[in-house]
């Protein structure tokens, strides 16, 4: 059996998996990243655990590491993470072959996740596909002609740092009006607190401790805040929206991370937006669907391209 190991590396753990060239998962589990220790300690701990979990599971051929931030997948560099602190012009590659000696590729975790379900999720049998992951973040992935894009500088898909409102609030990558600026889950938490105060109203357990999972749970009861703040973020993206699909006019653009746990309170002002704002020749044929790999989506995303590297080599 062919095995690959993908390697998912957060700003809190490090998810990994064996994955088959089918993209079923035979084992799979997290460490802690503590970034603060360095690459050259994760990878170890990486190698540890494929030795600990690996043992008789048949021999891995390629491993595939993937991170938030600008990655150089050519040259297997992290240029900088947002979630990794410290980590700036790593080898990561070189790294990681030299503790799990096997040939490895690095990729945007974004990009691996657009992969791995276009490859084995919810974009499976379309030539092109868009993927977005909404959280602390927003990160997307584009497949194009049945390849994953990266554009001429590598880093293609950034569609969360895509400017949707001129002059709007500030984004952490120094920009005003950013997507991402807009929909994030600290965007989202702000906009139902203000919300609140406009309207003179106050919710128990909100103050210094609300989440957009709790959002979705009021909405899902009916809390009449709650689902303005969703349906305002939810035509946010459906603007950010309108412009993927005039643009890549893709089969269908899928909608996953943590946020997107909100569902329809998002996705449907989301359609309606589009709905409104597309042209309908673009529209006719483009949906927008939810992801279906969860958190596993990168790590299976990034072993898959892993193995498509392996077998092109003699």
């Amino acid at each position: 059996m062919t095995l690959v190991l993908g390697v998912d590396i957060g700003g809190t753990d490090i998810k990994l998996g064996l994955v088959t060239e089918e993209g079923e998962i035979r084992a799979s589990g997290k460490i802690p990243t503590e970034p603060a220790r360095g690459p050259e300690e994760a990878a170890a701990r990486a190698a540890a655990w494929l030795a600990e979990h690996g043992r008789g599971a048949g021999p891995v051929v390629a491993a595939g590491v993937d991170c938030a931030g600008l990655i150089d997948g050519e040259c297997g560099f992290l240029h900088t993470s947002p979630n990794l602190a410290g980590w700036d012009d790593v080898p990561l590659r070189s790294l990681f072959e030299r503790a799990l000696g096997c040939p490895v590729i690095v990729e945007n975790d974004a990009n691996a996740a657009a992969y791995g379900e276009w490859a084995r999720g919810a974009g499976a049998g379309m030539r092109n596909f868009v993927c977005l992951t909404l959280g602390t973040g927003v990160g997307g992935g584009i497949v194009l002609n049945g390849a994953l894009y990266r554009g001429s500088s590598g880093f293609a898909g950034e569609i969360g740092h895509t400017v949707i409102l001129a002059g709007g609030p500030p984004c952490t990558c120094g920009n005003r009006g950013c997507l991402e600026a807009m929909i994030s889950a600290k965007a989202i938490i702000a906009r139902a607190l203000e919300m609140l105060r406009s309207a003179g109203e106050r919710r128990p357990g909100w103050d210094g401790a609300l989440t957009v999972e709790m959002l979705s749970h009021a909405a899902a009861a009916g809390d009449a805040i709650a689902v303005a703040a969703l349906a305002e973020t939810g035509r946010y993206l459906g603007i950010g929206l309108t412009n993927v699909v005039h643009i890549l006019a893709p089969e269908a653009i899928a909608v996953g991370g943590g946020v997107a746990g909100a569902g329809d309170f998002i996705l449907d002002p989301a359609r309606a937006t589009l709905r409104d704002c597309v042209m309908d020749e673009a529209m006719a044929s483009v949906r927008i669907v939810p992801a279906m790999l969860g958190n596993k989506a990168s790590f299976i995303g990034v072993s898959l391209l892993a193995l498509a590297k392996a077998n092109e080599r003699p």
